[in-house]
């Protein structure tokens, strides 16, 4: 049975001069207070990418998506006034997951990457030597910022992470690669989480009944690889779980207020819907 939660779902129509079906947001500011993070599911066409912004600490962003969607992070993060990246964390070296960081660098200044040496060795054999870098570990916990805990639950061989975000009460479960045996580990630790970021973009026969009744997410989000289709199977598993499921790349980019003990579900409509 799911937690009791207080959820409150808003549509931004920040449309300006537009008149077009289309909406043309100008920027959004979630005049965040002490103690409340925003973390954005970006809405792009291909990849994955979500940003974290605090009221005084800044903004991280944890993968950058594809290439082919450069102009839309650049604008996304332009939208959520971003003007400076303390951390960019690359979880996988797909290009999917980290296509646009030699782009973003041209854009915004970026104190320090995060990743694991698997991801570094497959994907970025060199980091302009300006950068902080920090090394990813099995079992580590580490903190992105003073209210966003970080553990991370498994790193493949290939070095793709699979970790939890934890704000306040609130835990995000961020899942990697597709791996039964990790389900089963994680379902056997008897958490459950409010939010669920899909495994490799919905394919295959990740997100087993077992585990999302254990876990029992909330919601769930899925992103877009132009080379991979949602199963079916995963999506007929999530509904059975009562799961709502967000599609960023369909619905706009999708945000989480979240203090202490609620989060807030806000969606952005930044093009038609598709």
């Amino acid at each position: 049975m799911k937690r009791l939660f207080t959820l409150l779902i808003s549509t931004f129509f920040l449309m300006g001069a537009a008149t077009s079906v289309e909406a043309s947001i100008q920027s959004v500011d979630f005049h965040l207070r002490n103690h409340e993070v925003a973390v954005t599911f970006l809405d792009l066409s291909i990849g994955e990418a979500i940003l974290i912004q605090s009221k005084d600490q800044g903004a991280v962003l944890i993968n950058t998506g594809s290439s082919r969607s450069e102009k839309e992070l650049i604008d996304r993060l332009q939208m959520f006034k971003v003007k400076e990246l303390r951390k960019v964390w690359l979880t996988n070296a797909d290009e999917a997951y980290a296509g646009n960081f030699s782009n973003l660098l041209h854009y915004f200044e970026v104190e320090e990457v995060v990743l694991s040496e698997g991801v570094e060795k497959a994907f970025l054999p060199s980091i302009p030597s300006h950068l902080q870098k920090t090394h990813l570990h099995e079992n580590q916990q580490l903190e992105l910022m003073e209210e966003v805990k970080v553990e991370i639950l498994n790193i493949s061989k290939a070095g793709s992470a699979t970790f939890m975000l934890s704000l306040g009460s609130q835990d995000l479960l961020m899942m990697g690669e597709t791996n039964l045996d990790l389900e089963e580990k994680i379902a056997s630790s008897g958490k459950a989480v409010e939010v669920l970021k899909v495994a490799n973009f919905g394919a295959g026969n990740g997100s087993s009944t077992e585990f999302l009744s254990a876990i029992d997410p909330q919601m769930a989000v899925i992103f877009r690889h132009n080379n991979i289709d949602v199963s079916e199977s995963v999506l007929e598993r999530l509904n059975e779980s009562w799961t709502d499921v967000y599609y960023p790349y369909r619905i706009g980019s999708v945000s989480l207020r979240i203090q202490n003990d609620r989060y807030d579900v806000i969606t952005i409509p930044t093009k038609e819907t598709r």
